[in-house]
């Protein structure tokens, strides 16, 4: 038996646990900065405490905006909201969606405004981000567990510096917005006086900005856009807006830092060549369009029909801001229009859908499958065969649940088919286009509506989270039996 003043003896030695170092895994395999931290937890623990802090941490906000919502002087007549409108704004706006079933300019209060504004931007940023800068202004400590939440919620493959990336997130958008709110301002205020071409210009740029597509012009008298629906300058602020928002920050470093590394990384490359590929296609369908020329826009100038067909499709695939009605385009537009909303943006942005990057690597996979390759190659790399697991398992996730919703609105409402298939697909990529089908819902489709929102904005994220924390090496390998196929 050892004394205190005895030396100890080797077995001791060995029995005391050394603290735990190792390197930290990342996204694709990448490995990360060596970090003092404790063990790894097992695996439930990990399960738990991170796909689920994502859940009930909007869940929360979704909670508290629909009690603020719930307020008598959140309406303009003093009358309260039903729970089910309540819950479905503030769902819609925390999702940076745009689907009401009230009217945000005549229903809602300065207050209740306000507080759609804040919502869809606690929501865009993303309450992580917004986390780690309380943790910084209060003295707290970042957890490990915190910063391995922003390195997938902003896609980085580092872990270090992800605390600073986040802060730069925060500062970078509110930049943005203001600039963008500036020079809406200049424009507007020739025509309405400045406190109220301010408050407009601010709430339409944070809504564009977040790709949210919340407006107070719809249903007022003053006209779209307040009579700004065609002009060249507003459409061109907030189709940047939308364009930036719906890239994400992690594009945008990468093109900012590109002068440097003299190369963008693929998930750039990706989102810039699906953007112009869709932007273009989009608009060239749109334009084919005879109801745009001849019913909506009979007598416009080519400026201004080009300027709306194009501030459509580009608001289409994230922001869903509405200008032209969507109702009296032909069936095939809408068909487009959907199809683009269902891939959405960039991964880690504001905009929602499938993701560029998901739909880039899945084509890639396919046309290195048609060849007899054995693996995608894409820009001259090799995308990882996790990757493409993890693609094909969103696909398949976001097909089925817009599916299912579909099926389970169409027996319970008395509506046809593709009105209610596009408001699920506007739901579920928080698009927040509609034609006309928001105002029918019952209280149950509302909710089933909202439940779509709140999962296409954490559903992939959640799913991307989980399988990055799950990854589990495993010595058992089983034999391969080939399935036949098609």
């Amino acid at each position: 038996m050892n004394t205190p003043h005895s030396p100890k003896s080797p077995r001791s030695l060995r029995a005391r646990p050394a603290p735990y170092t190792d390197k930290i895994s990342v996204a694709d395999g990448e490995p990360g900065t060596s970090a003092l931290a404790e063990p790894p937890p097992k695996r439930r623990t990990r399960l738990v405490s991170g796909p689920w802090i994502l859940i009930f941490g909007f869940a929360l906000i979704i909670a508290l905006g629909s009690i603020l919502l719930k307020l008598p002087i959140a309406s303009t007549t003093g009358t309260p909201l039903s729970w089910s409108e309540a819950i479905f704004t503030a769902t819609s706006a925390t999702t940076v969606t745009g689907l009401a079933v009230r009217n945000t300019a005549n229903d809602f209060s300065m207050f209740g405004q306000v507080v759609i504004l804040l919502l869809l931007q606690i929501g865009g940023v993303g309450f992580v981000s917004l986390s780690v800068l309380l943790l910084r202004l209060i003295g707290r400590r970042v957890t490990l567990q915190t910063r391995f939440l922003v390195q997938q919620t902003l896609a980085t493959h580092e872990l270090s510096g992800v605390l600073n990336l986040a802060l730069y997130v925060l500062g970078v958008t509110l930049a943005l917005e203001a600039a963008g709110a500036l020079l809406l301002w200049l424009r507007w205020r020739t025509v309405y006086p400045d406190g109220e071409a301010l408050w407009y210009a601010i709430f339409h740029s944070i809504s564009s900005y977040c790709n949210a597509g919340f407006d107070l012009f719809s249903g007022t008298d003053h006209g779209i856009l307040f009579g700004f629906g065609t002009d060249w300058y507003t459409l061109l602020v907030l189709s940047i807006l939308i364009l930036l928002g719906g890239f994400g920050i992690t594009v945008m470093y990468d093109l900012w830092s590109a002068r440097s590394r003299r190369h963008w990384s693929l998930n750039t490359r990706f989102t810039l060549t699906l953007t112009l590929l869709l932007t273009t296609v989009g608009f060239l369908l749109l334009w084919l369009d005879p109801r745009l020329h001849h019913e909506i826009y009979p007598g416009a100038s080519l400026l201004e029909r080009v300027s709306a067909g194009l501030f459509t499709i580009i608001s289409a695939r994230t922001a869903g801001v509405t200008i032209l009605p969507l109702a009296q385009l032909s069936e095939a537009t809408q068909l487009v229009i959907l199809l683009w909303m269902f891939i959405g943006g960039a991964p880690a942005s504001m905009a929602g859908g499938v993701s560029t990057s998901t739909v880039g690597v899945l084509l890639f996979a396919v046309i290195a499958t048609a060849k007899g390759h054995t693996a995608a190659v894409a820009f001259q790399r090799t995308v990882p065969t996790e990757t493409i697991a993890k693609a094909v398992a969103i696909m398949t996730v976001s097909t089925l649940l817009v599916v299912g919703v579909s099926l389970i609105l169409s027996l319970t409402l008395e509506a046809a088919i593709f009105p209610i298939g596009f408001e699920v697909v506007s739901a579920f990529a928080n698009a927040g286009y509609s034609l006309d089908f928001t105002g029918t819902l019952t209280d149950f489709g509302r909710y089933l509506i909202a439940f779509t929102m709140f999962w296409g904005r954490l559903g992939p994220l959640t799913i991307v989270v989980a399988l990055a924390q799950s990854e589990q090496p495993t010595l058992v390998r089983y034999p391969e039996e080939p399935v036949i196929l098609g």
